[in-house]
């Protein structure tokens, strides 16, 4: 894949809404696109999608997720606006980042639903009001009508997930756009497996896109199980200290200096012979990396390493994560990319 290929990818990766509990849509095409190239596909009963290739060496799994931050309609009010809840792990949003954000709804009809975050404007705060902090439970969901019939006749009902609206822009030297976490892994994933089966010697691989990661990471607590793997690397977005002020964030993670090896999270201490390992690839093939100690910060590699399985988390380095204008740098996907190449090939010989 050209760099334009693997951009447009992304971006219709992004396209696709899937939340928590939703992620059937991004699994279906996932599993296409890796059916084409060869991989032995299956989805399991809840959700998860495995593609396998057998070859030589050890037995790899490259883990990503496919659920992306949303959120789920709590409460229909009688003028029509929403109330709505956090579809994550997390108990309340950041709601400074959602004013006038869109949603996309999936709702029981075929059309797209869109609505926006509402919030007393300034004018009607006034000078104190707009001192107070904002909070998640002042706002609310405008779509656009003005009754709870109104709001049920387009499919939408208590319990309907929403995800951010808005489409991947190239700013510079940046992509924006909502969902790089983590259809930035997906994408890492199909274009590992397009690389692969140009190659005349295979790996042992499967590919694994999990369920509810944003939730706790259930999925990877079903897969972990089921898998005998003698290394995992999970792929996630990573955070960066890049932005002004970032002093007490303790990070020197930035973007465009390639992918974070994650040496510990909030949860976990990473496989330190694995993480030694790519390092190692990455100095001797000359590919930029970074190292990094997150807090606030968990993945599915959690559950792989709790079942056995030597993991390290490998991050693509993402500013104002859990946003809908989150930001990556492509250099950073395509150094990914090279790095998880370089790492299994090697594993070979």
């Amino acid at each position: 894949m050209t760099t334009k290929d693997i951009l447009n990818l992304l971006s219709e990766l992004v396209d696709i809404p899937a939340p928590v509990g939703r992620e059937d849509a991004v699994q279906n095409f996932l599993a296409d696109k890796w059916e084409n190239l060869n991989f032995k596909t299956e989805i399991d009963k809840i959700g998860n999608l495995y593609g396998r290739i057998s070859g030589s060496g050890p037995h790899w799994a490259i883990v990503s997720h496919a659920d992306t931050i949303g959120f789920i309609v709590q409460q229909i009010l009688s003028n029509g606006f929403l109330k709505m809840a956090f579809n994550t792990a997390a108990t309340t949003p950041d709601a400074r980042f959602l004013a006038g954000s869109t949603l996309q709804f999936l709702t029981k009809n075929t059309n797209k639903t869109l609505g926006y975050f509402g919030l007393r404007s300034g004018h009607l705060a006034g000078i104190e009001g707009k001192k107070e902090p904002v909070l998640f439970d002042d706002m609310f969901v405008d779509i656009g009508v003005d009754s709870i019939k109104d709001v049920l006749d387009l499919g939408i009902d208590i319990g309907s997930s929403a995800v951010f609206h808005s489409s991947v822009q190239q700013i510079q030297n940046n992509i924006v756009g909502p969902s790089m976490d983590n259809r930035v892994g997906s994408t890492i994933q199909t274009v590992l497996a397009e690389r692969i089966m140009k190659k005349k010697i295979h790996p042992n691989l499967t590919l694994i896109s999990t369920v509810q990661e944003e939730i706790g990471m259930k999925g990877a607590a079903a897969a972990a199980r089921n898998g005998e793997f003698d290394a995992v690397i999970n792929i996630d977005v990573g955070l960066t200290g890049d932005i002004p002020p970032s002093e007490k964030d303790f990070l020197s993670t930035k973007l465009g200096s390639g992918p974070i090896l994650v040496v510990k999270d909030f949860s976990v201490h990473y496989s330190h012979s694995l993480f030694s390992t790519i390092e190692n690839q990455a100095i001797n093939d000359k590919i930029p990396f970074q190292k990094a100690v997150f807090k606030n910060y968990n993945t599915d590699g959690m559950y792989f390493f709790m079942n056995g399985h030597p993991t390290i988390t490998v991050s693509v380095p993402c500013r104002y994560t859990h946003t809908n204008f989150e930001t990556i740098n492509l250099s950073d996907v395509l150094h990914s990319i090279n790095l998880l190449e370089a790492v299994i090939f090697d594993s070979l010989t």
